[in-house]
């Protein structure tokens, strides 16, 4: 091997354990020293970016690569930028994008790559153009299934989420975890409380699938927010794990809803001998709500002194928006 090669590869090296750091601006300033950056090179800056959620970034720094240089991203560059894009829920125009960079680029639609921007176009409510990805498919496993049922419960709502799942089981496709989080999702946003039972049950019975922490907090949600909190609570007591901070906030918050101090009460210490980020100061104003909704003032007294004492402030409501950004990528025209 080239020595220039094997440096190439000692640098390359360099700059990951510096990315893993999550020092990302001495991790950027080093990949600008390189002066021979390879293909290896911008993939691990590239992952560094999105492996930290730093999306804008990360497009940003891709862009500069298909403009600036003559690297042709990999499969695995473009998969990382298909579940960033997904994961964060950005604009279709990002996966029309990148859509664009594979067809020029003649890229085959392998498992891992076809299956990404399936999700991507999915996740962000391009609904027709996964669709018409997802049926060109020639043999579609359960990861494309998760993917059009995940994107179909978030935009299109829980009947169309559970007619592909039926679908799916009609094609002889084995459900796995995350198709159970998918459907039961659907179920939890349409609030199809039968269709949830009936799912949460024919994972365990059926194909034999332990629940996660996922799985439960999907169908506590479910209850709670129909109304149903004995059955939500009940969940909640048989579970194979300690519940989290999500569960216990799904199940207070339909407590204040539905005015149920009785069922709340356990919850409530529950919740406060857990470390709740000083961020969820929600949390503790939904608490202190209880208590009083209760009579119990010593109570929402302790609490308030409790958030005095860790330093916790209700946050603000807030919303952002993101901004087009496009410049450098040529969508393309997806028949």
């Amino acid at each position: 091997m080239p020595s220039s090669t094997c440096n190439l590869v000692v640098v390359n090296v360099m700059l990951w354990s510096l990315c893993r750091s999550s020092d990302l601006a001495s991790a950027r300033a080093f990949f600008d020293s390189i002066p021979n950056k390879d293909a290896a090179s911008w993939s691990t800056m590239l992952a560094c970016y999105f492996s930290h959620n730093h999306l804008a970034d990360g497009l940003a720094f891709f862009r500069t690569m298909t403009i600036t240089t003559q690297v042709v991203a990999d499969h695995v560059m473009l998969v990382t930028v298909l579940t960033g894009c997904a994961s964060a829920g950005l604009l279709p125009v990002y996966c029309r994008a990148i859509h664009g960079y594979i067809v020029r680029h003649e890229f085959n639609f392998n498992m891992h790559l076809g299956t990404s921007l399936i999700d991507c176009y999915a996740k962000t409510g391009c609904l027709d153009y996964a669709s018409r990805l997802f049926w060109r498919v020639p043999s579609r496993n359960v990861t494309h299934w998760t993917a059009m049922i995940c994107g179909a419960a978030v935009h299109l709502g829980g009947e169309l989420a559970i007619q592909l799942f039926e679908e799916m089981s009609l094609s002889g496709v084995q459900p796995n975890e995350m198709t159970f989080t998918a459907v039961l999702s659907a179920c939890r946003q349409a609030g199809l409380v039968d269709q949830g039972k009936l799912f949460f049950k024919l994972m365990v019975d059926k194909y034999g699938l332990e629940p996660t922490i996922h799985h439960y907090g999907c169908i506590v949600d479910l209850y709670a927010k129909a109304g149903k909190l004995e059955e939500a609570y009940e969940v909640i007591k048989t579970m194979r794990m300690e519940p989290n901070i999500i569960i216990w906030t799904s199940l207070l918050a339909a407590c204040k809803k539905f005015k149920n101090f009785d069922i709340a009460v356990e919850g409530m210490e529950k919740a406060l001998t857990m470390e709740i980020p000083e961020e969820n100061g929600g949390l503790y104003a939904l608490i202190s709500d209880l208590y009083a909704m209760g009579g119990r003032w010593e109570d929402v007294i302790r609490v308030r002194n409790l958030m005095a004492e860790r330093n916790v402030r209700k946050s603000r409501g807030s919303s952002t928006i993101r901004v087009g950004e496009t410049q450098g990528f040529t969508l393309p025209t997806v028949s």
